[in-house]
């Protein structure tokens, strides 16, 4: 809120003070009691809206933050294990297909690195069994990333929902505040 808002929004509470001692006479005239009550359905209001402007987003971009660690950490367990095998068969455009590094993962585009994610995680899949079991590549270790990206998805969109609050809150203001 600007300082106009606040100003607006003191002097509404001020009013609400002033007329508590004429209750009665509020009581008695029907005019009165609808410029009362708008006037505290615009207070209510504003202050809603402030309560909203000021709600904080730490925990939700903790826990993206969170999540997206935790995409690095599994994605790099699977393709070093993925590449291990690549290296052992010759296989120089499995190598580069199951890459995908630490440092990709956790500092890239996210839209991008949930797809790439993704990829590896069926590109492994479709390895035979014995190769899979031979290196280690197992359900579990196959399982981590993708459910690891789900987690980053679902952390993303918190995030995106608690910052929203705030903006549609100062953008609606003027709208509470306009004459009329």
């Amino acid at each position: 809120m600007n300082k106009q808002d606040f100003s607006i929004l003191e002097s509404g509470q001020r009013v609400g003070l002033a007329v508590e001692a004429y209750r009665a006479e509020i009581d008695d005239f029907g005019p009165l009691q609808e410029a009362n009550a708008s006037r505290e359905a615009l207070v209510k209001a504003i202050e809603e809206k402030a309560g909203t402007q000021q709600t904080m987003t730490t925990d939700a971009t903790t826990a993206k933050d969170a999540a997206r660690e935790a995409m690095a950490r599994a994605t790099e367990v699977l393709s070093a294990r993925a590449v291990a095998y690549a290296l052992a068969a010759g296989r120089l455009d499995l190598k580069q297909a199951f890459t995908l590094t630490y440092s990709d993962v956790r500092n890239g585009e996210a839209a991008e690195d949930v797809d790439h994610v993704r990829e590896l995680v069926r590109r492994v899949s479709e390895l035979p069994a014995d190769v899979r079991k031979n290196y280690r590549l197992t359900p579990a270790v196959m399982q981590a990333p993708a459910d690891a990206a789900d987690a980053f998805e679902a952390a993303s969109d918190v995030q995106t929902e608690a910052k929203a609050a705030p903006r549609l809150a100062t953008l609606a203001l003027p709208e509470l505040l306009r004459p009329g």
